[in-house]
């Protein structure tokens, strides 16, 4: 049955005269996206619509969505977050995207998507598939802010160009939401990845005792050596402050030196 139902929409998504048809209609472009979806769901494989279509799919929904029931909006955003896309929703539908988070959290079926766990956390306080009523606490204004430091981080493609840019940064330093955010789940979410990166940079530039304590409890957790490494990286960069060279000085008393100075001469900083 599930290879007939793929097939199905294989053959029906692929039609030319289709095609042409659907492009014209926003309405239909959602509708077809949700039933291919939720088929695809019910029946564990990808939807069929989404790869040919997801071009029509993202430009619809950056719109006003005008004459899209709330249902549809809610769906949308629903099966979007299953594919790991996350949105920028106006205001006035923002209670339906934050529904449609609490939604993927309830069933569990965050473990089934690829929302990434820092993602989830930064932008929405949730670990662990838990907390899902505390979406609803994120002020729209808020949420804009955590997506915006969320899209800078990930606009990069090496770390050293990351740390030269850190002034791109400095600005969050204003937002208590983000900052207090990362010092509370910073070991929760902290991998090489250039979130981790970013809240790395903001912990280094905040001059707050509580943000090198998150560092210095770290490194108490037994880290790997391409971990030390990462972290070695970042405090070579800021080590103009005092704080920062004792995080430093830390790190080369609990690890060995070559796991900090070796790293230094690869291109993996």
């Amino acid at each position: 049955m599930k290879n007939d139902l793929l097939k199905n929409q294989e053959t029906l998504y692929g039609n030319l005269n289709f095609a042409a048809e659907i492009k014209k209609d926003n309405i239909g472009i959602i509708k077809h996206f949700i039933a291919s979806e939720k088929e695809a769901y019910e029946n564990n494989f990808q939807g069929q619509f989404y790869p040919s279509y997801h071009y029509e799919i993202n430009r619809v929904m950056s719109t006003k969505m005008l004459k899209i029931s709330e249902e549809d909006m809610y769906l949308a955003y629903y099966y979007q977050l299953k594919l790991g896309n996350i949105y920028k929703p106006l205001e006035k539908h923002y209670s339906l995207f934050l529904k449609a988070v609490a939604h993927n959290i309830e069933d569990n079926d965050l473990e089934n998507t690829f929302l990434s766990a820092d993602i989830l956390y930064l932008l929405f306080g949730i670990k662990n598939n838990e907390n899902s009523d505390s979406i609803y606490d994120v002020l729209y204004n808020d949420y804009l802010d955590l997506l915006k430091f969320t899209g800078l981080c990930n606009s990069y493609t090496t770390y050293p160009n990351l740390r030269k840019k850190h002034a791109r940064f400095s600005p969050f330093l204003n937002n208590r939401v983000l900052v207090n955010r990362i010092k509370n789940g910073f070991d929760y979410y902290f991998k090489s990845s250039f979130l981790t990166a970013g809240s790395l940079v903001l912990l280094l530039l905040d001059t707050n005792a509580e943000s090198k304590t998150v560092l210095l409890d770290l490194h108490k957790s037994n880290l790997t050596n391409t971990n030390v490494w990462f972290l070695g990286s970042f405090y070579m960069d800021f080590k103009k402050t005092e704080a920062n060279k004792q995080l430093l000085k830390d790190l080369y008393s609990k690890y060995p030196k070559e796991w900090i100075n070796e790293y230094q001469k690869t291109n993996w900083g």
